[in-house]
């Protein structure tokens, strides 16, 4: 792996990635899985929330593949609006009306200037569960939006210890071998919920998650909320969320918010630490 790599880091309300053309992912030589876990640590390398690959096929289609920072692939709703964005900025596709060939299927996807809107599959209501963990009792709610969350309320979320219950949430025993990502929720007095997300494939907090805001969505629409629901993770950058028709039976999500261009860079082969 010692060519240098040109890339993209953009942010999709606080979640950050690295953007590669798929002609800079294929040149890759060797274990690319392996060079993602390095482009993706912080501190001795670009440091990021995961990697996009993007590709376009025609005015109206493009493809990306995305990669957690443990070099596993997954579906990732910001991380899907922001190659959106490239694709429409950087490689011409069509902006009004595009279609992402994502790891969950085709999406539709409207790109107006720094905001894109995904039309995503309508997430799934694993209905409620009680975990125990560490002498405390949790109860929330699963919900598949492209990948498994659990949604679960609590009071003082600003402070809430999430560094020390979410690892032990996300590989819960009762939440399957593969766990699930995190998402402890707080309503505000404007009907806003506030959410913290610790991620699998990421294991630790993020800044925002897309298919975690589409998560707690679904969760606010089945307690009474109108048809949109404003998310405010982390970051602060709010994330709108339509689950359209009956919540028991949603017909389409989508997922509106910030995404935006960070910086264009030159990857330095010294940047690859390997952790063998």
């Amino acid at each position: 792996m010692s060519a240098s790599i040109k890339f993209t880091k953009m942010s999709g309300a606080g979640n950050d990635f690295i953007v590669l053309d798929a002609s800079d992912w294929e040149s890759l030589p060797g274990d690319r899985a392996a060079w993602v876990r390095g482009v993706c640590r912080r501190g001795v390398s670009v440091g990021a929330d995961g990697v996009l690959v993007v590709a376009t096929g025609g005015a109206g289609r493009a493809r990306v593949m995305f990669f957690n920072p443990d070099g596993g692939e997954a579906f990732c709703g910001n991380g899907s609006r922001c190659a959106a964005r490239y694709a429409a900025a950087r490689r011409g596709a069509d902006a009004a009306a595009m279609m992402l060939a994502t790891s969950v299927g085709d999406v539709p996807a409207k790109v107006d200037g720094g905001v894109v809107r995904l039309t995503l599959p309508p997430p799934e209501d694993g209905g409620a569960i009680v975990l125990e963990s560490a002498g405390e009792t949790f109860r929330g709610r699963r919900v598949t939006a492209g990948v498994p969350h659990v949604v679960v309320p609590v009071a003082g979320l600003s402070s809430y210890p999430l560094e020390r219950v979410g690892p032990l949430l996300r590989r819960h025993v009762e939440l399957g071998p593969l766990g699930a990502n995190v998402d402890l929720v707080e309503h505000d007095d404007r009907g806003r919920v506030h959410v913290r997300t610790w991620e699998r494939g990421v294991e630790r907090e993020t800044l925002s998650c897309g298919t975690g805001a589409v998560a707690v969505g679904l969760v606010a629409r089945l307690d009474g909320a109108p048809e949109t629901v404003v998310v405010v993770p982390r970051s602060g950058l709010t994330l709108n969320v339509t689950i359209e028709g009956d919540p028991a039976h949603p017909a389409s999500a989508r997922l509106e918010g910030d995404a935006r261009f960070v910086f264009e860079g030159v990857l330095d082969p010294e940047a690859i630490v390997s952790t063998a």
